[in-house]
């Protein structure tokens, strides 16, 4: 097997099976490894499972450290210096981030963020809002590392805390300010696509935070960006997607009949592999 697919059966099996792929890095996936970039993606999965899936720091820790004694890690070392970084800050205790830059910190708070936010979320928003303001307070160069860490760790916090069947005034409070902080520095460190993701990120934000008149107008300017750029059918059906739950929520039957319209349309443009998938999404709308 090489080491690509290995990576890519990992990434698919994780979310069921972290501790098993957690244990496969080094014996099987660093055994694949040819190169730095591999070395890299086998920090980044090592840091994921280890970090957000099974808060198990110490071994994610012990687990870079393998890696980095891999024969080819060279130029993936300063990588694996700031997972590790971010893994320490997780866990808590002494701070890690002394001995690095601003932008850097700025970065591992948002990775350490990233890693605790399914563990204790109070904390997770708390290093969060660290990070965004220490961005705020820096001339943050927009292709820094730092920039695409808060906006992944935005979206991720929004995500889990969408998920949760109910949410306390604070937790609604920082649902809002990650998917909003994703948006931000989507802007900064991705494309139109990712601003456009990040858009839909916040209409559904909105919606579970209640507001439908926001929810409304984020999936508009969601299909505003869609528009603009003559996006996939993909974007549009979710964009679609997003306006109908916000319409139907709001108790709009019109608005969300059209939408509803509109979202079948771009599903018959899907192709086939897209919309095995997200036939799932079609039915929950009512269509």
């Amino acid at each position: 097997m090489e080491f690509k697919e290995w990576l890519g059966n990992a990434w698919d099996e994780h979310a069921t099976d972290a501790a098993s792929v957690a244990s496969r890095i080094v014996s099987d996936g660093a055994a694949l490894a040819t190169r730095s970039d591999d070395v890299g993606a086998l920090a980044r999965l090592a840091h994921h499972v280890y970090g957000e899936h099974l808060a198990r720091y110490d071994d994610g820790r012990a687990c870079l450290s393998q890696l980095a004694a891999h024969e080819h890690c060279a130029e993936a070392a300063t990588l694996l210096r700031v997972l590790d970084a971010s893994l320490a800050l997780a866990k808590g205790g002494e701070d890690p981030r002394i001995s690095f830059d601003v932008p850097t910190r700025i970065r591992i708070t948002a990775l350490a963020s990233g890693s605790v936010v399914g563990h204790d979320p109070a904390r997770a928003g708390a290093l969060l809002m660290e990070a965004a303001a220490s961005a705020d307070e820096v001339s943050l160069d927009d292709r820094d590392p730092a920039c695409r860490a808060l906006a992944i760790t935005g979206n991720q916090m929004a995500c889990a805390l969408e998920e949760k069947p109910s949410r306390t005034k604070d937790e609604r409070a920082l649902m809002i300010f990650a998917a909003q902080t994703a948006r931000k520095f989507w802007a900064r460190a991705g494309t139109w696509l990712e601003t456009e993701r990040a858009e839909y990120r916040l209409a559904q934000t909105w919606r579970r935070a209640g507001d439908f008149v926001q929810a409304r107008r984020h999936a508009q300017q969601c299909l505003e960006i869609v528009n603009q750029n003559g996006a996939p059918a993909l974007e549009a059906f979710f964009g679609w997607e997003a306006l109908a739950l916000a319409e139907r929520d709001a108790g709009h039957a019109t608005g969300h009949a059209r939408a509803l319209a509109n979202a079948r349309e771009a599903f018959e443009r899907l192709e086939d592999s897209d919309r095995t998938w997200c036939e799932r999404s079609l039915i929950a709308l009512g269509g």
